[in-house]
C-alpha cells in the first residue's frame, strides 16, 4: 500500500467534498454539513493522537450532541490504529458501510458517441438536473448545492443528454493533477445503456485538458454494478474506509 499516494488521494477528496463547518482536534477533522451525507458529518482520522481514545470519543460525542447530530466516524483503514478500533469497541460502536477508494492513471480520452451531448452546467442548472434524473425536489438539494458553492479547487459539473433528453450528471474536483470524480449518476430508465462511462469518458476529457494525470473515486463496497464499470475503465481500489457508530 502506497501510504504517501494515499494521503494525497485523502487529502484531495475532502478538498473536494468539503464540509460547511469544521474543527481540527488532536489530529482529527470533525466535519458538519447539517447532517448531509456521512462524509461531511463525521470525524475524520488524519494523524496520531496525543490524548486517550476514551476521553476523544466522548469530546466528539459532546460536540456532534451540540450540532444535533449523531457521532459517525470515518475511518480510512492505512490511518486508523488498532487501538482507535478497540476503544470504539469498548465504547459500544460498531463498523457499517464499507466504501472503496479506486484510482487509475488518465492519459487517453475516448470520444463522445454520435447522439450524446455533453453540456458544462452552472450550479444551480447542475442541481435542477440532478434533481430530474432522481426524480426529487430541487429542494431536496439545497445543502448539496451549498457544498459546491465552497469548494475551493477547479470544478466542472456536467450533464449528458441523448438525443436531446437528459440521461446523465457528473462532476469532477481538480487539485494539482489528481482528477476526483463525485456524484456520477444516470437516470434509472436511461441504465444499462453505456451512459455511465459516457459521463465519465467526458470528465476525464476535461481532466485531460487541464492537466490531471491521475483520477480517483469512491464507491460503495456493495455497490457491484459501479465497481464493475469502474474497473472496465482501468480503476483499481487502492484502499477502503469504513464508518463507525454506536448501536
Amino acid at each position: 500500500m502506497d501510504c504517501n499516494l494515499n494521503t494525497r488521494i485523502e487529502d484531495a477528496a475532502l478538498n473536494a467534498w468539503p464540509a460547511l463547518e469544521q474543527e481540527i482536534y488532536d489530529g482529527w477533522l470533525l466535519r458538519f454539513a447539517g447532517g448531509y451525507t456521512k462524509r461531511a458529518n463525521s470525524v475524520n482520522v488524519r494523524y496520531p493522537s496525543r490524548l486517550p481514545f476514551d476521553e476523544k470519543i466522548r469530546y466528539c460525542e459532546t460536540v456532534y450532541a451540540e450540532q444535533g447530530l449523531p457521532l459517525i466516524f470515518r475511518l480510512p483503514v492505512f490511518l486508523t490504529p488498532l487501538e482507535l478500533d478497540a476503544a470504539l469497541v469498548r465504547q459500544g460502536y460498531s463498523r457499517f458501510d464499507p466504501t472503496l477508494v479506486m484510482r487509475r492513471e488518465i492519459s487517453k480520452v475516448t470520444n463522445i458517441p454520435e447522439g450524446c451531448e455533453v453540456r458544462e452546467l452552472p450550479i444551480n442548472e447542475w442541481i435542477r438536473l440532478r434533481a430530474a434524473l432522481t426524480e426529487t425536489q430541487v429542494s431536496h438539494w439545497e445543502t448539496h448545492q451549498s457544498i459546491l458553492d465552497v469548494i475551493v479547487p477547479r470544478k466542472m459539473l456536467m450533464g449528458l443528454y441523448f438525443e436531446g433528453e437528459p440521461v446523465s450528471c457528473g462532476m469532477v474536483v481538480l487539485e494539482d493533477d489528481f482528477l476526483g470524480y463525485f456524484s456520477i449518476f444516470t437516470a434509472l430508465a436511461s441504465r444499462r445503456r453505456g451512459f455511465g462511462q459516457v459521463m465519465m469518458a467526458a470528465l476525464t476529457r476535461w481532466g485531460v485538458e487541464h492537466s490531471a494525470a491521475f483520477g480517483y473515486l469512491q464507491v460503495e463496497g456493495d455497490n457491484l454494478p459501479a465497481q464493475a464499470m469502474y474497473q472496465k475503465l482501468g480503476f483499481r481500489t487502492c484502499y477502503q474506509y469504513t464508518y463507525s457508530r454506536r448501536v
